[in-house]
């Protein structure tokens, strides 16, 4: 089956398409039946068969004619206006990456909304997988597919990420020899490399690229050429980066600076 089939049928598997339900749903708080056919390009019928599995789970109510959550969790709230800000080049990394993992293979996932968008592809995909990360809500994600062991990395949870962080956590993925870690850092620079709010995710992030045979680091295009307040891993350490935009939007400096660039979008 082409990638491009299996991607679509990817998308239309009941997983994969709930947590599409609830991220649309936790950012604009209501949809009707109607509005989540045409972002999902579903029927009716499956619409409904969806709200009415996700009814009493995850605080989702049926309405007259769709449905409602209540307020979240500040936590919640943010990590979904994040998943919708430059959702389509998210999707795109994700689609870039899928078929480029190896059936049985170990993988380490940090956290944060482009990781995300490639656990749910992950899901959907079928493949058989070992996946550690710090991230609650990815490691919630991962455990819908009966494929993927998932192991979340202990240590403290930080209610503004909901990921683990700390000595713990560290020490954790000290154990696991992974063939490949995938990081999302906060910034991408050619002389900084990547770079992190917080100093914690900059270790941790260290520390899984000490652990795996291979980096690929996944940016968006407002991360690229941005320095945040930590360093975590310098540009020479990555091996492959993955964007969401076609590669003459990568900045000159970024494209000479020695990863190889992988770029899904044509020009």
């Amino acid at each position: 089956m082409h990638y491009s089939d299996r991607m679509e049928r990817s998308r239309r598997a009941p997983g994969v398409r709930r947590a599409e339900i609830l991220r649309v749903l936790r950012t604009r708080q209501a949809a009707t039946v109607e509005e989540l056919c045409t972002l999902l390009n579903a029927s009716p019928a499956t619409i409904r068969r969806d709200l009415l599995a996700l009814e009493g789970n995850d605080g989702l109510e049926r309405s007259r004619g769709g449905a409602v959550v209540p307020l979240l969790r500040e936590a919640e709230q943010n990590f979904a206006q994040r998943e919708a800000l430059d959702a389509e080049e998210k999707r795109a990394i994700a689609d870039a990456i899928v078929p480029r993992l190896v059936p049985a293979s170990t993988l380490f996932l940090n956290d944060g909304s482009t990781v995300m968008a490639i656990a749910k592809s992950i899901v959907g995909s079928g493949i058989e997988l070992f996946i550690a990360t710090p991230a609650v809500n990815v490691a919630a994600t991962l455990a819908e597919s009966p494929f993927i062991t998932a192991c979340l990395l202990g240590g403290f949870v930080r209610q503004t990420s909901l990921a683990t962080s700390g000595p713990f956590a560290e020490a954790m993925a000290g154990q696991i020899n992974a063939d490949l870690a995938i990081l999302s850092p906060d910034g991408l620079h050619p002389e900084q490399g990547m770079t992190f709010v917080n100093a914690q995710d900059a270790a941790l992030a260290r520390r899984m690229a000490e652990q795996a045979r291979r980096v690929i680091v996944v940016v968006t295009r407002p991360k690229m050429m941005s320095v945040a307040r930590v360093s975590g891993l310098p540009i020479k350490a990555i091996h492959q980066l993955v964007v969401g935009c076609a590669l003459a939007d990568v900045p000159v400096a970024l494209r000479q600076s020695g990863p190889e660039i992988i770029s899904c979008v044509e020009a």
